[in-house]
């Protein structure tokens, strides 16, 4: 989802200043410098809410996934009593990882260099040599927990105490367009993750603008009524932002696909059971300032994510989902992934381009437009506010 010229200017949760002819990106030192990648960390990265899973990837008490997060490892897992709960992956006696697979089921979690075991939520159950109330207090030395919360199906966890705690409440508030779609009854058939050597912010204000989208997603703009995208939010004066929006596909069609055909059946949610389906349909949201997006057709959608692994290095995963229900047979992957898949290498070659540029000492940040570029202001903006600081 981004702004374009024709789009509604709902950027309330940070005041632009609507006098201004141009503005201009960060510094190049913000791009390039270690430093500061930790300083973000330690301002904000850590304490936002990051898409980790969905609860069709952990169906059953015991399932779990290994999320890798800013340098740090999380399970996220189903307990016995089926809620879903998060824990560092960090054995509490030496520090060794607990679950070295990246997905499975365990019955209990057992540390393999030592065999401390926990229990599904994180409670110490057993220390050889050091026993409960003799040697070891257990309930002093469960794994640490994991900020968690599901919003229709869709995990999220923040490794520090989250800046917006109501996210599933702000989401809902900002994407209504979503609820028909229930999420929480989708699966995923399909992954692609591309790994940069770039600047996260980099990969983010791509996806801030749709400036560049005629000259280079043939694919996207084939499918998708790019001038009619439109982004909501209500979040004024706070440093994580949710939006909701939409992005209609082209006049005949009925999802994002290259043929706009469905790609997937049954439809999801509502649309299912009978439900009309508005016209060009096509919802989304997005979570700020790291981002998590979402877009959504009536027969399938894509979660995305940009997680940075260092700061000249960051990760982008698209995820395609269905209906629960759908069997092999009811739904085309090649069908489904083609717009998406071609749009992410094309931005993967703008990113890798872009950064290669920034971090040349002849790069000085031009001046981008007001009216066509309106949600990297905001993005600029929100940042600096989080960083605290004024350039």
């Amino acid at each position: 989802m981004t702004l374009t010229e024709n789009s509604p200017q709902c950027i309330d949760s940070v005041q632009a200043d609507a006098s201004k002819k141009y503005f201009t990106l960060l510094p190049r030192e913000y791009y390039i410098s270690e430093d500061i990648f930790i300083q973000e960390k330690q301002n904000f990265l850590l304490q936002h809410w990051h898409f980790a899973t969905h609860v069709s990837d952990i169906p059953k008490a015991g399932d779990y996934v290994v999320v890798e997060l800013l340098g740090e490892s999380v399970i996220v897992m189903r307990g016995r009593d089926g809620r879903i709960s998060a824990v560092n992956n960090v054995c509490r006696h030496r520090g060794h990882s607990i679950c070295v697979e990246p997905k499975g089921n365990k019955r209990r979690l057992t540390c393999p260099y030592h065999a401390w075991t926990y229990d599904l939520e994180g409670k110490l159950i057993a220390a050889p040599s050091l026993d409960d109330g003799t040697h070891i207090d257990y309930s002093d030395w469960g794994l640490k927990k994991v900020y968690v919360e599901v919003w229709r199906g869709c995990v999220f966890i923040a490794l520090r105490e989250p800046m917006e705690k109501s996210l599933s409440a702000r989401l809902d508030a900002v994407a209504p367009q979503m609820l028909p779609l229930e999420l929480e009854n989708v699966r995923k058939v399909a992954e692609s993750t591309h790994v940069m050597n770039a600047n996260w912010k980099v990969l983010v204000e791509n996806y801030h603008e749709c400036y560049h989208c005629a000259g280079n997603h043939p694919e996207l703009n084939g499918a998708m009524d790019l001038d009619g995208m439109y982004e909501e939010t209500n979040n004024p004066d706070r440093l994580t932002q949710f939006y909701g929006g939409g992005a209609p596909v082209r006049p005949g069609m009925v999802s994002l696909t290259m043929d706009g055909q469905p790609g997937s059946r049954p439809l999801l949610g509502e649309y299912g059971r009978g439900r009309p389906t508005p016209e060009a349909f096509n919802a989304g949201f997005a979570i700020w300032p790291m981002l998590t997006k979402g877009i959504f057709s009536p027969d399938h959608g894509t979660i995305q994510t940009a997680r940075p692994l260092r700061h000249d290095r960051v990760e982008w995963t698209t995820r395609w989902y269905v209906h629960k229900d759908a069997a092999k047979g009811d739904y085309d992957v090649d069908k489904l992934m083609a717009v998406w898949d071609a749009t992410n290498r094309q931005d993967m070659d703008l990113v890798l381009g872009t950064y290669a540029g920034v971090c040349s000492e002849a790069f000085e940040p031009g001046p981008l437009s007001v009216a066509r570029e309106p949600a990297l202001l905001a993005f600029i903006d929100l940042y600096k506010k989080l960083m605290g600081i004024d350039l």
